[in-house]
């Protein structure tokens, strides 16, 4: 297709109709849809994917790992292209038999510290962590190093960064061989030595279970350890500090956050700003459903709010479970959660409060999706913004689960279109998705991809803020060549996606303008490396009518038309 020049748009006004009627016979380029870059699609199941930044706008995804006929530990870097830089479906991090539920941290070098529930030769589960730098060479002993291998199960592992290139460990521990869980921590450094009491610091081992242990840094080298405890004879909040030599520095046992009557259930946390945090869980104490609430606690333990905390979803009907919680980078926090107001179908929602603990947004939640069936098992991370990007496990296709994002402002305005992007919607299911930030405002997702039909797969793909950007990557070399394809659909209504090549690093624009010439929109408008892209554009806002969109890179400028028909 011939391109339009970009010196005026004006010219093309009398002619209007008869561009639309051009463009209506005109043949659409058909695009096969593309669902995400693989990261493991080796045979046989790979599951639990969990991610973290590789510090150059990417990622390190690690997930078990059952190629091989046993669980074993794997992990792949992901560059800001989309791109494996390791071998192939990933390198080995423990190749012994039985090892589950992996997670990660960033070791600030390009690297990560990977740490897992493994089994081997055991019927309980240890403790284990390995090293990995930014080649993909394993730093520590072979299989890892163990992080707590007394008798019983150790499991529910959370893990943050120390800062300093190690990482703080916390997890359920059932050594006391009473049948409840208690809580231990430990921190490991650069070289994989233990820096506190061998298998663990005790952060709560009241005669009762505790469990589902979460932390977040304190900033100055040790941690906020929270979790939900049954001392009472029903589940409370409760929570610790541990100093950066592994002393913990509050009430033995830790700080009451809220003991409510009934059960508070399955805590998230976040740091305030001012070197204390804001906590959120699920709250049982209507005693008819469950509702979302919030408290925050100061650097020596404090309690700020109102005792026992703050409602964030006004107590609205049916209950709502499973928050997250980021901080909104001024003191307060965002978070989401599975909400079942309708009575029947689950979907999501999201909250913001304020350093005061006053809700920022609606009453009883902003929605993030109430499209058809479930929504469940959100995921959140800051928009660099004092906003939040959100992603789900999403049923709307009834039979398949799809991944789905959305971008909330501060302000609670929503970007992208109402019911969410959808990351993918491959065939059958995508499931368990994680985000994280790509250091340019940005986020990266990652899922267990079910598309093939006969084993679960990790995928993981990127946007940014102007609406979603996927990377393309199909197993070609790099384009070598500028292009501007024709959107698809064409005519659309009300979105449409536009694919581009870029041969050379650089700044690129895409800009929408109408048929006066007047630029209404500008998608892309910034510095993007050597790649296929795809950027959609969501017209819901703008009338119908004949569009033009331009990319601009260096010297080269191309301009083609588009159809938006409601």
């Amino acid at each position: 297709m011939k391109t339009i020049s970009t010196n005026s748009f004006g010219q093309w006004g009398p002619i209007f109709c008869l561009l639309i009627a051009a463009a209506l016979i005109l043949p659409n380029t058909t695009f096969s849809q593309w669902q995400g870059n693989p990261v493991s699609v080796a045979v046989n199941n790979q599951t639990n994917p969990m991610m973290t930044t590789d510090g150059s706008g990417g990622t390190i995804v690690t997930w078990q790992d059952k190629h091989n006929g046993k669980y074993e530990i794997y992990a792949q870097r992901m560059n800001l292209n989309g791109n494996a830089v390791w071998a192939t479906n990933g390198i080995a991090i423990c190749t012994l038999d039985s090892n589950y539920n992996p997670i990660i941290v960033s070791d600030g070098s390009g690297g990560a510290i990977i740490a897992w529930q493994s089994y081997r030769g055991s019927n309980t589960a240890d403790i284990y962590a390995q090293r990995v730098n930014s080649s993909g060479a394993i730093q520590w002993t072979t299989n890892g190093v163990p992080v707590s291998v007394v008798v019983f199960e150790q499991d529910t592992i959370a893990m943050i960064s120390d800062g300093l290139g190690g990482a703080i460990l916390t997890w359920q521990d059932y050594r006391s061989n009473n049948g409840f869980a208690d809580i231990y921590a430990q921190r490991v450094n650069p070289s994989g030595s233990m820096l506190w009491t061998a298998n663990g610091v005790s952060i709560c081992n009241q005669a009762a279970a505790q469990r589902g242990p979460k932390l977040v840094s304190d900033g100055s080298g040790g941690a906020f350890v929270t979790w939900y405890d049954n001392r009472a004879g029903n589940y409370d909040i409760y929570t610790q500090r541990i100093g950066s030599a592994g002393a913990v520095q509050w009430t033995t046992n830790g700080v009451a956050t809220c003991t409510m009557a009934t059960d508070q259930l399955k805590p998230d946390i976040c740091s305030d700003g001012a070197a204390g945090v804001i906590i959120v869980w699920y709250d049982y104490r209507s005693t008819t459903d469950f509702n979302i609430y919030a408290q925050r606690q100061g650097p020596s333990g404090a309690i700020v709010w109102v005792v026992d905390g703050v409602v964030m979803n006004n107590n609205v009907a049916y209950a709502q479970i499973d928050p997250k919680i980021v901080s909104d980078g001024m003191s307060g926090a965002v978070m989401s959660w599975t909400d079942y107001r309708t009575g029947t179908t689950a979907d999501i929602y999201s909250q913001r409060v304020n350093s005061t603990g006053a809700v920022q947004w609606t009453a009883t939640g902003v929605i993030i999706c109430t499209s058809a069936n479930d929504q469940i098992k959100s995921q959140l991370v800051s928009d660099g913004n004092n906003g939040a990007y959100i992603t789900w496990q999403d049923h709307r296709n009834a039979g398949n689960a799809d991944i789905y994002a959305q971008r909330i402002a501060s302000n609670a305005a929503i970007y992208w279109a109402a019911t969410g992007y959808a990351i993918c919607t491959a065939a059958n299911d995508q499931l368990s998705p994680m985000i994280v930030s790509n250091g340019n405002l940005g986020a990266i997702v990652a899922w267990q991809d079910y598309r093939i039909g006969n084993n679960f797969d990790i995928y993981e793909t990127g946007f940014n803020t102007n609406g979603f950007v996927a990377i393309e990557n199909s197993g070609t070399k790099n384009p070598l060549e500028f292009s501007l394809s024709q959107n698809y659909p064409n005519p659309f209504n009300p979105v449409t996606v536009i694919y581009y090549d870029i041969p050379n690093a650089g700044n690129v624009k895409i800009s929408i303008y109408d048929v006066l010439g007047r630029n209404v929109n500008t998608l892309v408008n910034g510095p993007q490396n050597t790649g296929k892209y795809k950027i959609e554009w969501d017209a819901s806002s703008f009338p119908s009518g004949l569009y033009f969109y331009r990319l601009e890179s260096g010297t080269f400028v191309s301009t083609r038309k588009m159809i938006l028909i409601k």
